[in-house]
């Protein structure tokens, strides 16, 4: 039988490209089909190892926290996209 289950890097790359653009932690939660305590687990993990940036927008006169992959979180996306193409093939 095949395992359906994502692994931790498919779970990594999610987060990294629904980060792309700015993402708070709803976002995230929800699009990458995580719970509350995965997300917090691997937003440390990310911002641990300079992967992603947390950044503080303003918005309406009230502020909140924002995720944006860094450079060396995009170069980590394409080069996981490259295993993972390799390994599917």
């Amino acid at each position: 039988m095949v395992n359906n289950r994502r692994s931790e890097i498919e779970i990594i790359s999610k987060i990294l490209i629904l980060s792309k653009d700015g993402a708070k932690k709803t976002d995230l939660l929800y699009q990458g089909n995580l719970s509350y305590t995965q997300l917090k687990k691997y937003l440390s993990f990310l911002l641990e190892r300079h992967l992603l940036e947390e950044r503080i927008v303003k918005n309406n006169g009230s502020s909140g926290k924002c995720y944006k992959p860094t450079e060396k979180g995009l170069n980590f996306l394409k080069d996981a996209n490259k295993v993972m193409i390799y390994l599917a093939a």
